[in-house]
């Protein structure tokens, strides 16, 4: 997937630098390696809605926890009665310095009000010490309106985040994910089974697990 990147608070500028450009690459990476999984008629009544968000979802699950991110973390005190949580959390430690920066990072393909969501989570580990810097991955919107309606997309989160900047004090780096020139991935090809193809239950997600699991095996 190619990749747009929107800096708040000079989050990509402090990723960039070369104490740790390592966390920055790792992250891009990944970003880039995200399938386009298309699966023509997963929506009978609207067609153009071909995008298989859920295998996304499980990419950045597998892919993130195969490089040692943590999943799940608090995003508040062990000791907090809230227990909310983010998607991944990871520290990098720059080999000469001995320096510490932990990311934290949120990937959404669901509906926008989930975004807001996200920049609470993020000021609140902030607030809390928990990270330093924070990453939220969205599609462009072009991308979005192939997953679902009144999906959180690039353009409209960028245009937003400036405007709360008393609020949210956090670095925030936003990548955008962009089909653009693309080749899709045809996993209707591979699995014809839509509930596989979305691990709707416990049976189907383990099969959908292996499928993502062996794109990512054939990565390296």
């Amino acid at each position: 997937m190619n990749v747009k990147t929107y800096s708040y608070r000079f989050a990509e500028e402090i990723l960039q630098h070369e104490r740790f450009s390592h966390a920055y690459e790792e992250i891009i990476r990944v970003c880039n390696e995200c399938p386009l999984p298309v699966y023509k008629g997963k929506s009978a009544k609207q067609l153009k809605l071909d995008v298989v968000q859920q295998m996304m979802n499980t990419f950045f699950k597998l892919r993130f926890k195969s490089l040692g991110w943590s999943e799940e973390p608090l995003a508040t005190p062990n000791s907090s009665d809230d227990e909310l949580r983010s998607d991944f959390r990871k520290t990098f430690v720059n080999s000469t310095t001995n320096e510490e920066l932990t990311v934290q990072i949120e990937v959404e393909f669901g509906n926008v009000a989930s975004s807001y969501r996200n920049y609470f989570k993020f000021q609140l580990s902030y607030s809390y010490g928990l990270t330093d810097i924070c990453v939220l991955i969205v599609p462009t919107n072009k991308l979005a309106v192939k997953i679902d309606s009144g999906v959180s997309n690039f353009e409209k989160t960028i245009r937003e985040i400036p405007s709360a900047k008393l609020s949210i004090t956090v670095p925030t780096l936003v990548i955008g994910l962009c089909a653009d020139g693309v080749t899709p991935w045809d996993v209707k090809a591979i699995e014809p089974n839509l509930s596989i193809i979305k691990g709707d239950n416990r049976t189907a997600y383990i099969q959908h697990c292996n499928i993502i699991q062996s794109y990512i095996d054939s990565l390296d």
